[in-house]
């Protein structure tokens, strides 16, 4: 039995980026987002916290932060090519 084009499954945004780009770049945008900037926090938040010891925990706080930017980073670089297939498309 043959199979057509419309037969195959759609891939999702996060697998067609990763097929439309090279890996390594793909892969570091990934660690960058996901590993890196909260990795930056939280050595940030520790040198806070020997600077101006309290109860708030700036590790922890900054984080959360850095997790929360790296993915607003990475959900941004995953949509350009949406945004920028859209405004080709009307003009």
């Amino acid at each position: 039995m043959k199979y057509s084009t419309t037969d195959e499954p759609e891939l999702s945004d996060l697998s067609a980026k990763a097929k439309n780009s090279r890996l390594s770049t793909f892969l570091g945008k990934v660690a960058l987002s996901v590993i890196a900037a909260p990795l930056g926090g939280y050595l940030l938040g520790l040198l806070l916290e020997r600077l101006w010891p309290g109860e708030i925990s700036w590790s922890l706080t900054l984080l959360l932060l850095g997790l929360i930017v790296g993915l607003i980073y990475l959900w941004l670089w995953m949509k350009r090519d949406r945004w920028s297939d859209r405004a080709n498309l009307s003009e």
